[in-house]
């Protein structure tokens, strides 16, 4: 099966990691490419996603005035999207065994990750 792992980042954790020393966040770095090596065989897609700040969400006109294009972001919440990642594997909790052990979660207090299916039509 597929599933597709998003990251999301927590502002106060993105400006930590804006403080952080140049030797702090290379590790940081360093054990998201260490679970990226871990994983590899399953790993067959994804990005890191630039800034809230860059994103466009576009929504239905109102009265029917075809399509509104503002900033975004996505939805209403304080988390953005930082990334994500689509793999392939045996079992829906393979893919949670597999985000758990997201880098982030362990040194960024307020991240979340979502694993969500990638939906298969007959």
């Amino acid at each position: 099966m597929r599933a597709v792992i998003l990251t999301y980042v927590h502002p106060d954790d993105a400006a930590t990691w804006e403080a952080m020393s140049p030797e702090e966040r290379t590790a940081d770095v360093e054990r998201h490419h260490e679970w990226f090596r871990t994983w590899r065989e399953h790993i067959v897609g994804g990005e890191e996603l630039d800034e809230p700040k860059t994103v466009k969400a576009l929504r239905p006109g109102r009265q029917g005035e075809g399509v509104a294009v503002t900033d975004g972001p996505y939805v209403e919440s304080k988390e953005f999207l930082g990334g994500f990642v689509i793999v392939e594997v045996d079992s829906m909790e393979q893919a949670v065994e597999m985000a758990g052990q997201w880098p982030s979660l362990t040194s960024q207090p307020r991240s979340v990750v979502h694993v969500q299916p990638v939906y298969v039509r007959d």
